[in-house]
């Protein structure tokens, strides 16, 4: 469980050091964390963009535009409060 756990998290690390709202290169430090939170989220409940898209009706690209914070949607909003169980409050 450990380990397993562990790959994921290095393996977000990695998806995170391309983000565009990585702080090193200028971005948000809300918005990094609020990205960081959810993927890690959609990694624990073995969910994957595709997933969610089709679950939402959107696009794939368009769903990465809202993790991001590119974009934004109150039906993203509320799925990701109900369904990954994330609060802003612990961000």
């Amino acid at each position: 469980m450990r380990k397993e756990l562990r790959k994921q998290i290095e393996l977000l690390e990695q998806k995170m050091s391309k983000s565009p709202n990585n702080m090193k290169n200028g971005g948000s430090h809300f918005l990094y964390r609020r990205e960081r939170m959810i993927r890690f989220k959609m990694l624990q409940k073995n969910m994957p963009q595709k997933m969610l898209a089709k679950r939402l009706n959107l696009t794939e690209s368009y769903i990465s535009k809202l993790i991001t914070g590119e974009r934004y949607s109150q039906e993203f909003e509320i799925f990701i409060t109900k369904h990954l169980e994330i609060n802003y409050c612990f961000i």
